[in-house]
């Protein structure tokens, strides 16, 4: 599916955020003096006079200009002092809170007054109250004013002083003492957002870009994946830049004007990213001039020339959506591709086959009471809302979840509230069930259970990830550690005919996945991994490929490893190659001429081996980590070895659920925009141990384990 999540982030796309209506006000101008018009210098002579304390990873607030080499503010001396800055080169701010710093036209009325909703606000001279975020009036006599941007992007001090040595700096006189950047909220900050739970999503870093009336937000991840991203918002051309060693993103329209008169009308151009200049990185493919994250050709036909700035800012996406409630959300590159002679681009003719939705977003996703198991094969269920029990079968592999884990349909207790998905036939009519879980599993798979919200001596009141409050009924035997649990605390509940029939708390559930895990490995051992026969050649050659639930199982094995088909008798095999297929393990055997007899294609059987080492097992990364592979299948192993880790929302992702190499590339731009991403690692010459390292710090546990968003 998408990172696009990376993000991506990450978020769901084109969300509707429905913002508070009456957001908090907390006035307190004192909190932070406002800086009035300092004294300006250049970031050449203020790098000599505080050589000692400006460090190259000092974050500035750089401001852009076609003209000159603008200027650049360290947050350490002064925007972490000074939130607000009135001046003459511009009205800048910096809100840690929020995770912007940001610029607006010049003027020396505006002091610090406060926050809204998390976001810091200025006040006018006139008593007009401005969104340093929006740079928008929601109150006084210039309500509904905006103020206008100026040109600003995120950069390092070492950096930018290296590319821009004569840009302004201020003064660094010896009263500017640098301060480190806070690490924790500011609590009026946190107290303006009032009764609002932060998620996983608050704090992912996006580029926040406004063309007109439109919005659009896009991860960092995604950015740092693709490199450049060319997009239309509101029917205007924006190309995205990512500079990696600061990691700085900055959005522009791709026209080009030149800064001197009599250099000619503003020129399109098209950029692509090339590796060959990492401070400027970007070359136009008409004119073969280089350029820069600030938008500035540094070489080439159209040296000098700028890019026409767009408006955009760095900011954690929950503050984001709470200024632009209707934002949308980047999910992947537009591709244009070859044409038929019938003129239609052929990336369209591709999406008319493969669709732009993702699969598991028309998935019929059930709740339901578990009535009965019929060998395995066949469940009787009574949906929620339904009257009427039904028997469904299920699919030759379906996904079995239980307590966190995989498991086996007799391992599900009759009675149970379970998950259910269903299987649709080319009516879009359900015909079988593909993936069922119980209800321990559900709270699992959308992360973190269900929240306490009341109880009583007899009942508990809980919120799950996903839908409305419920209350369930508590037997005697779970009173006593029902009243253990605190309101505001994560649970996993199971429960069975509106009671509660097992209370766990974080702790236990991981015992109980601890406890399935090597159950369920008790009976791979000796009953064998599940699979289905997908090749056979006269030879004596055959391709086995291994459901999903034994991918470290399967991915254990090597060339040479001895293993059997249960058959009658059993079939002995000799594993040739072992090859990840999106979630699944492809294996090609080599089997006694004699004995292929015995297999037809499509044949569901189980696969034995010797079970893989407990290191092996407990290991954060793959088994088959550390084999040889070319660049492209190094590539498409990585994803076929991690899940998305997008924000997309809704249950809807397929790569969150299958590995990355299940979602359809067709209809997001998240596996196009990783095979980039790990690609250039793997031409910094980073082996695939480092990369996964380094992806599992960036992106954590999810990226190694089936999961959705709700």
């Amino acid at each position: 599916m998408r990172r696009a999540s990376l993000l991506l982030l990450f978020l769901t796309a084109g969300p509707l955020v429905a913002q508070d209506p009456k957001p908090a006000l907390i006035v307190k101008p004192d909190a932070f003096e406002t800086l009035v018009n300092p004294k300006c210098s250049h970031c050449r002579d203020e790098a000599k006079r505080r050589a000692a304390e400006l460090r190259d990873e000092d974050r500035v607030l750089c401001w852009i200009r076609g003209y000159s080499d603008g200027g650049a503010i360290p947050l350490r001396f002064f925007l972490n002092s000074y939130r607000v800055i009135s001046d003459t080169y511009g009205v800048f701010v910096y809100d840690p809170d929020a995770g912007y710093a940001r610029g607006f036209a010049p003027s020396l009325d505006f002091t610090f007054y406060g926050w809204r909703n998390g976001v810091m606000v200025m006040r006018h001279k006139d008593g007009t109250l401005y969104s340093c975020l929006s740079g928008v009036a929601f109150d006084g006599p210039r309500k509904g004013d905006r103020l206008k941007p100026v040109p600003t992007l995120m950069s390092d001090w070492g950096f930018w002083l290296k590319r821009y040595p004569h840009a302004v700096a201020y003064h660094m006189f010896d009263k500017y003492k640098p301060t480190e950047l806070p690490t924790k909220d500011h609590p009026d900050s946190v107290k303006s957002l009032g009764p609002v739970t932060k998620t996983p999503d608050t704090d992912t870093p996006v580029l926040g870009v406004v063309i007109g009336e439109k919005t659009r937000a896009y991860r960092l991840s995604a950015i740092e994946a693709a490199g450049l991203i060319a997009d239309k918002v509101d029917g205007k051309d924006v190309v995205i830049l990512w500079q990696g060693s600061t990691r700085t993103a900055a959005a522009y329209h791709p026209f080009a004007t030149g800064t001197k008169k009599g250099e000619g009308k503003p020129q399109k151009v098209t950029l692509r990213r090339d590796g060959k200049d990492s401070a400027a990185p970007y070359i136009d493919a008409g004119t073969g001039s280089r350029w820069d994250i600030a938008g500035r050709s540094i070489d080439g036909t159209l040296k000098g020339w700028t890019l026409e700035w767009v408006d955009g800012t760095q900011v954690k996406w929950g503050f984001w959506t709470k200024e632009y409630p209707r934002t949308t959300i980047y999910e992947g590159p537009e591709k244009t591709g070859g044409t038929k002679p019938d003129g239609k681009p052929l990336e369209e003719k591709v999406r008319e086959i493969a669709g732009s939705a993702e699969f598991l977003y028309s998935v019929p996703k059930h709740f339901a009471k578990l009535e009965a198991v019929d060998s395995g094969r066949r469940v009787r269920l009574l949906i929620e809302g339904e009257k009427l029990a039904k028997v469904w079968p299920l699919t030759d592999d379906p996904e079995i979840k239980v307590h966190g884990w995989w498991g086996r349909p007799d391992q599900l207790q009759v009675g149970d509230r379970v998950w259910v998905w269903f299987k649709l036939d080319r009516r879009k009519q359900p015909v079988a069930v593909m993936m069922l879980a119980d209800e321990l599993s559900e709270q699992d798979v959308h992360g973190e259970g269900v929240t306490v919200t009341a109880r009583t001596t007899d009942r508990l009141t809980l919120k799950p990830v996903k839908g409305t409050d419920f209350s369930l009924a508590l037997p005697p035997s779970l009173r006593e550690a029902a009243q253990q649990m605190s309101p505001g605390q994560k649970v996993y509940v199971q429960s069975a005919g509106g009671k509660v029939r097992l209370l766990l708390d974080a702790a236990s559930f991981e015992a109980l996945r601890k406890k399935q895990r090597e159950a369920l490995a008790k009976r791979w051992e000796t009953e064998g991994l599940p699979g289905t026969v997908t090749f056979l050649h006269l030879s004596g050659e055959a391709d086995f490929m291994l459901d999903h639930e034994a991918i470290r199982w399967g991915r254990s094995l090597k060339p040479g490893d001895k293993v059997s088909l249960q058959a009658d008798p059993p079939i002995a095999a000799v594993v040739r190659h072992v090859r990840p297929w999106r979630e699944r393990t492809q294996l090609r055997l080599v089997i006694h001429g004699v004995d292929l007899a015995d297999l037809k294609l499509g044949d569901r059987m189980r696969l034995k081996m010797t079970p893989p080492s407990r290191e092996v097992l407990d290991a954060a990364l793959p088994p088959d980590i550390d084999q040889p592979r070319s660049r492209d299948e190094r590539v498409e192993w990585f994803l076929a070895s991690i899940y998305c880790t997008c924000p997309v929302k809704g249950d809807r992702c397929t790569g969150m659920f299958y590995t990355l190499a299940s979602c359809n590339p067709n209809g997001c731009g998240m596996p196009n925009a990783m095979r980039q991403h790990i690609g250039k690692k793997i031409d910094r010459g980073l082996t695939d141990r480092q990369i996964f390292e380094e992806m599992l710090k960036t992106y954590g546990p999810p990226l190694t384990r089936p999961h959705l968003l709700p």
